[in-house]
């Protein structure tokens, strides 16, 4: 009975997703994906994840803060009909453009079941079009807050409240769209529940609910459970804060004790002026990016996996800042950091468990107008793939990130007719990853060329510090940004590059760097390496110089003799220092 209403919530989810994707109108929605569904209950005075549909992966747990806030605003004022749509980062939000709506679904008259889809929106008011705003001194510079509020009211849509919201949108044809696919979503999700009550009865269900989060409970801890007790420290570095502020400190000490681990943020930086403070929701949801990339895949998603974990993040801190500052980029710029510092402690009592979380993206994205006058806001979602790291037993792979892979690609034909722009070139880069017994995936290299008249905000990440290297293999490459604003003119981008106006025909050019490896490169087997070599992963030059590989014959053959020589030699040498 558990695992079939299990099953029948996981579906629920699933179909919203799909229908989030299918009627949803931005292009941010309809073709990268970047949402994430889900199903609540409401037991025992809280709120709890009781199933999840794969989408983005930095939204899996934010979304259980801006649930729980929510549903804490309108505890005594729900109806049959409601929608709670909210965004508020200092109230269980992360950063303003990801927005969260909410249904309640009665049983015997009481709220108990809440759908639920968290989403990035295109557009959110404020000075700059697409919500990224590195020139933010405050919360208000980085777009309009929604604290939680009814965008509708038993079923009647709220006039005053949808006006507001699309009245503080660039992009109005799309808000529109998307915010009725969210709600369409929950209404499906409603109907299935139902439907599931209706079958076997809400004792039934509600017992099936109880017995799946114990199940991934009692894996999760058992995996905890195999983890070397001790207390494990460890500390990243963010490069700067858009405001002059450079090489900020995220430091972490893990204790794992039995069954139960807990994260102490205690160390870290003091909040600093720039946009790239966390807040709690944002750094709790990082932190379970990186755990969940350490347990099976098989095991449900709910509840069950936040129980054995605790997270203390000091007030004040760039992980949890105090209202006002600024935190319009902390999804990607500390909420990677936070991810890797984690990674890094967990690496220590858990290496064959971790993977390289490499989500430094170098964000760079663009605005303008079409023939019509409507606006348009593109994230260039190209040019921040590549760069996922490795993990024991695997190398890095595909184009996303681990932190990114419910973002889906979205379609170069699809992207050309959506935008004024002509994808010119996405690729590997050969030797632009980090060696290990398993590699990191390759960097890419991209040019987007626009052919309307658009604005570029660059904000670059990962160039200072690159992603980790975990066990002893080196770190990522560095990321690149450079703008051709003209043709023989170039821009390149050291930090940030503020509403760089392009004409038409001006370029973007990406470098992203490729993800850290894992394990010593000195053990990666000559046959892996010669693979690499064939596939134009690594060139014949960079096998000896990574992994002290000799290849031969333009990557015909790997020399065994020369090979063993030469590590053996870089092994002394390493023996001496």
């Amino acid at each position: 009975m558990a695992r079939i209403v299990g099953g029948a919530l996981d579906t629920a989810a699933a179909e919203m997703s799909d229908g989030v994707t299918r009627t949803g109108r931005s292009p941010i929605f309809n073709e990268a994906h970047d949402f994430v569904t889900g199903i609540f209950d409401y037991r025992n005075d809280r709120p709890r994840l009781i199933a999840q549909a794969p989408g983005c992966t930095l939204h899996l747990y934010a979304i259980c803060e801006a649930v729980r806030t929510a549903l804490a605003a309108f505890k005594f004022d729900l109806h049959p009909g409601d929608v709670i749509l909210a965004s508020n980062p200092y109230d269980g939000g992360t950063h303003i453009p990801d927005q969260v709506l909410i249904m309640p679904v009665f049983v015997d008259r009481k709220p108990v079941f809440f759908p639920a889809v968290r989403a990035h929106f295109a557009d959110v008011g404020g000075p700059v079009a697409g919500g990224y705003n590195s020139r933010a001194r405050d919360i208000w510079q980085d777009g309009v807050i929604v604290s939680p509020i009814k965008l509708y009211e038993k079923g009647e849509l709220r006039r005053d409240v949808y006006d507001m919201i699309v009245a503080n949108n660039r992009t109005p044809h799309w808000v529109t769209g998307d915010l009725q696919a969210m709600r369409g979503a929950c209404v499906t999700a409603s109907k299935r529940i139902e439907a599931l009550l209706d079958a076997h009865g809400s004792t039934a269900v509600l017992a099936a609910i109880d017995h799946n989060i114990e199940y991934t409970e009692r894996r999760v801890r058992a995996e905890i459970s195999r983890w070397t007790p001790g207390r494990y420290y460890a500390e990243t570095f963010i490069d700067h804060d858009y405001q002059g502020v450079r090489d900020i400190k995220v430091a972490c000490t893990l204790t794992v004790s039995g069954s139960d681990i807990h994260f102490d943020f205690t160390g870290s930086a003091p909040q600093v002026d720039g946009f790239i403070n966390s807040p709690l929701a944002n750094t709790l949801s990082f932190v379970f990016v990186a755990i969940t990339s350490c347990f099976d895949e098989d095991i449900p998603i709910n509840e069950g996996y936040i129980n054995p974990v605790r997270v203390s993040a000091p007030v004040g801190s760039v992980v949890n800042p105090s209202y006002p500052k600024p935190v319009g980029n902390c999804t990607c710029i500390c909420g990677a950091e936070i991810a890797e510092v984690a990674i890094l402690a967990l690496s220590q009592c858990a290496p064959d468990r971790v993977g390289v979380n490499c989500h430094k993206l170098p964000l760079a994205y663009s605005n303008g107008r079409d023939r019509d006058g409507i606006v348009w806001v593109n994230l260039n979602f190209f040019g921040y793939t590549g760069g996922a790291g490795a993990g024991y037993g695997t190398d890095g792979w595909g184009l996303y990130p681990p932190v990114m892979t419910g973002v889906i690609l979205p379609s170069i034909e699809m992207t050309e007719i959506q935008y004024p722009v002509t994808l010119l070139k996405h690729e590997y880069i050969p030797d632009h990853t980090g060696p290990g017994r398993w590699r990191g995936a390759p960097g890419i290299e991209t040019i987007i060329e626009y052919s309307a008249a658009s604005r570029t905000n660059v904000m670059m990440s990962g160039v200072r510090h690159p992603s980790k290297g975990l066990c002893g293999a080196p770190d990522g490459a560095l990321n690149a940004v450079t703008l051709v604003p003209v043709l023989n003119e170039r821009l390149a981008i050291a930090e940030v590059g503020y509403q760089v106006e392009m004409p038409p025909g001006g370029r973007l050019e990406f470098v992203r760097g490729g993800g850290g490896g894992w394990g010593d490169p000195l053990a990666r087997p000559p046959e892996e390496v010669l693979n690499d070599v064939r596939n134009g992963y690594v060139t014949v030059a960079g096998a000896l110089e990574s992994y002290g590989v000799v290849v031969e014959g333009a990557g015909a053959t790997v020399n065994d003799a020369s090979t063993l020589s030469e590590r053996q030699q870089r092994h002394r040498e390493r023996a001496e220092l």
